[in-house]
């Protein structure tokens, strides 16, 4: 077919694209990706997909001994569905479904008879919309008085406590800001107590959140916001009743209904509960921080006797890690604030041992190139990430600085990478992990270290992988940073699902669910369950309305025990 004349080439793409549902072209039985192969044979290299494509000059700029290295991974440089002998070593091609060979990919829009949602009614539309919008914005909004609670509670206290000295002293004279009753019609004196009475509430608001926030409550206690709320209520009320004519009632009003809603979070959160995370108003720490392990390995004994206290202690500050008053800070402020410098990456691919799918592997070497004697470094990046991520990016610049190669493995059909078939990624699947360190290991020097790391969703995976797979993993060690070993219990976690997983679930249901695999995901759910899965406000939703259904798991606690390093044991155990 290579010989055939350009039109009867794009006689046979039309015909293909008209029969997408048979996996053989009726006439001449070829499988269809015989054909793609011959057309992107036929195309310029800028008309391939970008899983196609070589950058021969940013290969070249590389030093010898990363190169040399390269050739002892010996893996393609290109997807393995762009080789020529793919068909060769796979014969059971699968095809892309129907719907996403008939989406137009620049509007992500399907044809009449798929795009159920356009018979629903445009209420159901908005509807939808708002189940995406509103979770974010208020997650976002929440989030953001949380992080600066400890900053703008005592602030608005010393602000009211300033304004209500200098309203006594001043009784008898009437000033810009004062409100008596010839001025309650006054727009300017309106503004002023709509001013103070949204400070007000803004001050006993963040004063409440330090008293009941789990967060603030494990790092201070309950007093310092018990002591924050009484002074932000007290003088907002004392400000109400005798400066206020217009939002009086409404100070009032809001005083009440903060402090009842305090003492029911603090309530609650007191009670005795089964669950380790006890109730949503405070998730309660049940294990100490510290070093753990078991007297009995030898191997582990031996690190805890090298590995003084004071390098492994987070609390107090100076030792630990940040001077920042709570957990949310310390993961949002400085992430808004720093910025990791560019990395310039080198991608391979790695083909999966169980089926006909690859993952990228980005490589970032040193600038004198690879070193076989320094510790080689495999990472895994969270949900929605990749190789670009800063927390990934800040990690490989520190790590090639020192001399170390890394290796960034991106995670099945996430970032720009493609999945041919319907096994797209979930977070219970470790072979794609085993398989790519395996690559890695063979190509490394003898005794040479290869370290595991992962962030967020890749430290759930590594834990895993290190778990399931025991002596037979090929990597040396693991970090899992900000993972999980039981993600059973983070079902219960209301506090995650409500201020960070709203904005993880609207990008993965964007970028992941309908950009890339919407069509896979309408073939696999019922109408019902892709209309419920686009209204999810929290990762847990994805996972129990789409991944679950999608991937075959009896249900979330299915997923998330094959999700957890010790998914064997019973909860709470």
């Amino acid at each position: 077919q290579e010989n055939k004349q350009t039109n009867n080439l794009t006689t046979i793409t039309t015909d293909v694209l008209s029969n997408t549902h048979n996996r053989f072209h009726p006439i001449n039985n070829i499988p269809l990706l015989t054909i793609f192969n011959t057309i992107h044979k036929t195309m310029a290299s800028d008309d391939l997909p970008s899983y196609c494509r070589v950058d021969e000059d940013q290969w070249n700029t590389l030093p010898a001994s990363a190169t040399a290295f390269v050739e002892l991974l010996d893996l393609p440089k290109v997807h393995p569905r762009c080789l020529d002998d793919f068909v060769e070593r796979f014969s059971n091609p699968i095809p892309i479904p129907d719907e996403e060979m008939h989406m137009n990919m620049h509007t992500h829009m399907h044809a009449d008879d798929n795009f159920y949602e356009r018979t629903d009614g445009i209420g159901s539309r908005i509807v939808t919309i708002l189940y995406q919008i509103l979770p974010p914005l208020m997650a976002m909004g929440e989030l953001w008085i949380r992080l600066f609670a400890c900053v703008i509670a005592p602030l608005v206290a010393t602000m009211l406590l300033s304004k209500v000295l200098s309203s006594s002293s001043k009784s008898k004279s009437k000033d810009v800001d004062n409100v008596n009753v010839n001025d309650k019609d006054d727009a300017n004196a309106r503004k002023i107590e709509r001013r103070w009475f949204m400070l007000s509430v803004l001050g006993m608001l963040a004063s409440a959140v330090q008293l009941t926030d789990t967060m603030y409550v494990q790092e201070y206690g309950r007093w310092n916001g018990s002591i924050l709320l009484a002074v932000t209520s007290l003088l907002s009320t004392r400000l109400a009743v005798s400066q206020f004519q217009i939002y009086k009632s409404k100070t009032i009003v809001a005083v009440i209904a903060v402090l009842s809603l305090s003492g029911y979070l603090v309530s609650i959160s007191e009670r005795s509960e089964s669950s380790v995370y006890g109730d949503p108003a405070l998730d309660v720490a049940t294990i100490q921080s510290g070093l753990y392990l078991s007297t009995n390995n030898t191997l582990m004994t031996r690190v805890a006797e090298l590995w003084p206290e004071e390098e492994r202690t987070y609390a107090p500050y100076p030792l630990g890690a940040s001077p920042l008053p709570t957990g949310d800070s310390r993961t949002g402020i400085p992430f808004l604030v720093n910025a990791a410098p560019h990395q310039e990456y080198h991608r391979v691919w790695a083909q999966s041992s169980v089926d006909d799918e690859a993952v990228a592997i980005d490589m970032a070497f040193p600038n004198d190139g690879h070193s076989d004697t320094k510790p080689v470094y495999f990472i895994l990046h969270g949900l929605n990430g990749g190789s670009h991520e800063e927390y990934v990016r800040e990690f490989v610049v520190r790590r090639v600085k020192e001399g170390s190669t890394c290796m960034v493995m991106i995670a099945r059909g996430l970032a720009d990478t493609p999945v041919f078939g319907f096994d797209v990624f979930h977070g219970a699947r470790v072979t794609d992990v085993h398989d790519a360190s395996r690559y890695i290991r063979n190509a490394l020097g003898q005794n040479q270290i290869l370290a595991g790391v992962g962030y967020s969703m890749g430290a759930i995976i590594l834990s895993n992988y290190l778990a399931r797979y025991g002596e037979d993993v090929h990597l040396d060690s693991g970090m899992a940073v900000s993972g999980g070993l039981d993600l059973r219990e983070m079902y219960n976690s209301y506090r995650s699902q409500r201020l960070w997983q709203p904005m993880l679930a609207q990008t993965l249901l964007e970028y992941f669910v309908l950009d890339k695999f919407e069509g896979r995901f309408r073939q696999r759910l019922t109408k019902e369950q892709f209309l419920a899965l686009l209204r999810s406000k929290s990762v847990s939703e994805v996972d129990v309305r789409g991944i679950v259904s999608y991937n075959g798991f009896r249900d979330v606690m299915h997923y998330y025990k094959e999700m957890s390093a010790i998914g064997k044991r019973n909860n709470h155990e």
